[in-house]
């Protein structure tokens, strides 16, 4: 637009035809008020707002060890003759912890403003749109409201962190001077009340950072751009700048740090920022380390293992993905950003080697490549890219799911579909667009069949930690089956039974009859098979052979079963010609 504004006066057209540009370039598109529409529709589940809050909490109070370490590590480089006066000090730990407290109460103050009149201190937010505002009027005052809910919650914990910082800084700015003792607190204080340009601009910027909204890099810049120019893109990556300084942040905290240029450049740059990088780099680390060893022991889980009918097997059981065993109960730990990353890709390394066949382990040379998209896979910021890829890679199977995933959240708004879910707590089949909507509708939901486990058990979920409708945290209670553990134990499967039963497609609700059938048959054979004494003294091969053996019977009995039952499959099926019978 500037650009546009310059050719124009160099044109002669005279202010008035630039005023006149201006006025037309700013005024809201068609587009523009749908992309508000979108987000604000994407923001509108209390449990994104809740979301959101929880990761600012964890990211403020995981900067007090942060610089306690960084301050450690000065210390010793002072200790060996290596230090300077630009370190972080211990006194600093205090400081900031202080801050926390006294930036709370000027965040809240400012989140009451960003709500009362929609205008947020900073500029910089987590709205990636080229037109706010584009929705005039009462009613668009009213769609805005997620929007401005999420400004508030930002504008809270942007108080906070600049207050922390400024704190600090204070503190080592004094310390550079050379004061000791109680000059040392006078001055840091008169800093504090007074700090200097270049001080209040560090907070600012830190503020952006614990929050996740300071600027990009290059590469960033060119997909938000390429998303503001074709606006559509903004269905499935609606977000660019957020999950990208999450992924960093996750990044700076773990063994991957060394290949981040930002990371690279604060160790070049020495002092203080390289103790803050390399502090960084060793709890990320450590804490990835500890991940590893607990996941190994099953109290913490990742996604579950790259066979997709071992983890279906797993959810029979209660098993959750991304969630601490604490007890007999799974906890989830999925919307815990900025942290989460860091330990679901240390349980996927444990998960995704479990229960693999050979060929499957022959091809995971690149495991923890795979953890880490494996996890950034299952991230709710990054699902509908994710979901776009494995359409393009594989339509046939894919593809209706991809466009129903997009239908459901173009037509229904998050908190109408997290009231949904709250009010019907069973999973349901969802295939094609219309089947999505109406699952994510409360009172609609509950006319779709239910999605069924592999025994042809319906599916349901337990609720959250707290009240469903603003509980992030999911929560399952472990239910352990022998029979599972035996399956899981050998690699043997059990698959969802076919859509075609006598060379006939079934219908939904005949589908829905025949999974039931099918488990109801094969679990108890199943059950008395692993309950045989002397079971485990078997070979493994020969106790696979068995089960697979035990299973195809199984589905026979069930098929017959399943024809004969005086069902509507079996009511449309013709009869045998004359002098056949139907096998019992």
């Amino acid at each position: 637009m500037a650009d546009r504004i310059v050719d124009l006066e160099a044109s002669g057209v005279g202010p008035g035809g630039v005023n006149s540009f201006t006025a037309k370039a700013l005024k809201p598109r068609f587009q523009d008020k749908l992309i508000e529409l979108y987000y604000n529709s994407l923001l509108s589940g209390p449990q994104t707002h809740v979301t959101n809050m929880l990761g600012n909490t964890l990211t403020a109070i995981g900067q007090i060890p942060e610089h306690a370490i960084a301050a450690g590590i000065g210390a010793a480089r002072r200790a060996v003759g290596r230090g300077d006066a630009d370190r972080v000090m211990f006194s600093e730990i205090g400081a900031r912890s202080v801050g926390m407290i006294q930036g709370a109460r000027e965040g809240m103050a400012a989140a009451a403003k960003t709500l009362r009149t929609g205008e947020a201190a900073d500029a910089v937010t987590k709205l990636e749109q080229q037109t706010q505002y584009a929705i005039s009027g009462v009613k668009g005052s009213v769609i805005r409201t997620p929007t401005r809910l999420l400004s508030a919650e930002d504008e809270f914990f942007k108080g906070i962190a600049r207050r922390m910082e400024l704190a600090g800084m204070s503190v080592r700015e004094a310390a550079k001077e050379g004061h000791t003792g109680a000059a040392a607190k006078a001055r840091a204080a008169e800093l504090l009340a007074n700090p200097t340009d270049d001080m209040l601009a560090r907070s600012f910027e830190y503020g952006r950072y614990l929050t996740f909204q300071n600027a990009l890099g290059p590469v960033g810049r060119h997909v938000t751009a390429i998303t503001e120019a074709m606006p559509a893109l903004k269905l499935i990556l609606p977000f660019v700048r957020t999950p990208t300084n999450i992924l960093k942040f996750a990044a700076e905290r773990s063994p991957l740090a060394p290949l981040m240029k930002t990371w690279r450049n604060d160790l070049r740059a020495g002092g203080a920022k390289a103790d803050m990088a390399i502090a960084r780099a060793m709890v990320g680390t450590g804490v990835a380390a500890s991940i590893f060893q607990l996941a190994q022991d099953g109290k913490i889980t990742g996604g579950g293992p790259a066979d997709r009918e071992a983890k279906r097997l797993l959810q029979r059981t209660g098993w959750q993905p991304y969630s601490f065993k604490i007890g007999d109960k799974y906890v989830s730990y999925q919307r815990l950003d900025p942290y989460s990353t860091t330990i679901g890709t240390a349980a996927d390394i444990v998960d995704l080697q479990r229960y693999m066949t050979d060929k499957q382990r022959d091809e995971s040379a690149m495991l923890v490549g795979t953890a880490i998209l494996h996890n950034l896979g299952n991230k709710t910021w990054l699902s509908g890219l994710s979901d776009a890829l494995e359409a393009l890679n594989d339509p046939d199977r894919s593809l209706q799911n991809f466009t129903s995933r997009m239908a459901g959240s173009i037509a229904v708004p998050a908190l109408v579909a997290q009231a949904a879910r709250t009010a019907d707590p069973v999973l349901r089949e969802a295939r094609a667009p219309l089947d999505r909507i109406r699952s994510r509708v409360p009172g609609l939901s509950s006319g779709l069949y239910p999605r069924r486990d592999v025994f042809g058990r319906a599916i349901t979920t337990e609720g959250g930690l707290g009240p469903d409708i603003i509980s992030p945290i999911w929560a399952s209670t472990d239910k352990p089956d022998a029979t599972v553990n035996a399956l899981l134990e050998v690699g043997a499967h059990v698959t969802a039974p076919g859509k075609k039963v006598a060379g006939r497609e079934l219908t939904p609700a005949e589908y829905d009859q025949w999974q039931v059938i099918v488990g109801d048959t094969i679990k108890p054979e199943l059950d008395a098979l692993v309950s045989f004494p002397g079971w485990k003294q078997i070979p493994a091969d020969e106790r696979k052979d068995m089960i697979d053996d035990t299973v195809r019977k199984a589905r026979k009995t069930a098929k017959a079963t399943f024809l004969s039952g005086g069902n509507t499959a079996a009511n449309a099926l013709p009869p045998p010609p004359p002098g056949y019978t139907l096998a019992p």
